[in-house]
């Protein structure tokens, strides 16, 4: 019979398995947040590993035709030229597009130290708002490999299983049951009338999507603040997440970034109309 892992017993995580879980990824030098779909995580994988057997190998400067990039990851030019631009925007990668080919200049290594990788644990769950986690202390397969110490997984590996109190119970004879005695037959209770039934009290309101889940960390103002004014960047996104940030923005005056005014007044005009975003 084959058995399924136990993640509570086997756990490990690495960087790898954390960039492959996360779907956002943070610069901690820069400060810069990006969303990165599948398409984009093997992209990078495979610059990288491209990258690493000519430039680091042969030495010199190589080019890869964007074409060819996206056709390797299954996706056509447009859709893998806006992935290596999420990519660079990242840190990930740095080189110069030049027509419908990229120049590699580097690739970055995915350190713990550099990057936050992230996944939405509420992302299987509908209306409801995005909780983000740090991907290597709460990875998919069981708990992060420094919050359970060795010693304590291998406890945990060999231990047997205590025996149930009440199996000792199964082996013993059953006693006999006495002889009835004459009971007198118990009078019929008379019917009363049934209790209304109460209303089950209504759930309570969810979250609004445009309100922070829990308190924010305000060290992080400084840089979403930047991040979502940024004009410069001509193929900016935003996500559900930035609403909040955008609306906290906005109270204060200083919402100034036409693209992300034109991004909430649209997203409250969709909630107001659907109660969904």
């Amino acid at each position: 019979m084959t058995d399924i892992i136990n993640s509570k017993v086997f756990s490990f995580t690495n960087t790898e398995d954390a960039f492959n879980e996360c779907t956002r990824i943070t610069n901690l030098k820069t400060g810069v947040t990006v969303s990165l779909s599948p398409t984009n995580k093997q992209l990078f994988v495979r610059i990288r590993h491209r990258f690493h057997n000519f430039v680091k190998k042969r030495g010199g400067k190589y080019y890869d035709n964007i074409d060819q990039l996206g056709e390797s990851v299954g996706v056509k030019y447009d859709a893998a030229s806006d992935g290596i631009k999420k990519l660079k925007a990242v840190g990930l990668i740095s080189g110069t597009i030049k027509g419908r080919s990229y120049q590699w200049e580097s690739v970055a290594d995915l350190t713990p130290e550099d990057f936050l990788f992230e996944r939405d644990i509420n992302a299987m769950k509908r209306k409801t708002a995005p909780e983000w986690v740090d991907c290597l202390k709460h990875p998919v397969f069981g708990n992060a490999k420094e919050d359970v110490a060795p010693e304590v997984q291998e406890e945990k590996q060999q231990s047997v299983p205590e025996a149930d109190p009440m199996c000792e119970f199964d082996d013993m004879p059953e006693e006999e049951a006495p002889a009835p005695e004459k009971v007198e037959p118990t009078p019929k209770p008379k019917p009363t009338k049934k209790p209304t039934p109460k209303k089950a009290p209504a759930n309570q309101q969810a979250i609004s999507p445009f309100e922070f889940k829990k308190p924010r960390d305000e060290r992080l103002d400084g840089w979403n603040f930047e991040r979502l004014n940024d004009t410069s960047y001509r193929h900016q996104t935003f996500n559900d997440f930035d609403l909040p940030y955008l609306v906290l923005f906005e109270s204060q005056g200083k919402l100034t970034n036409p693209k992300a005014i034109e991004h909430l007044k649209m997203k409250r005009n969709l909630f107001e109309r659907t109660g969904r975003l």
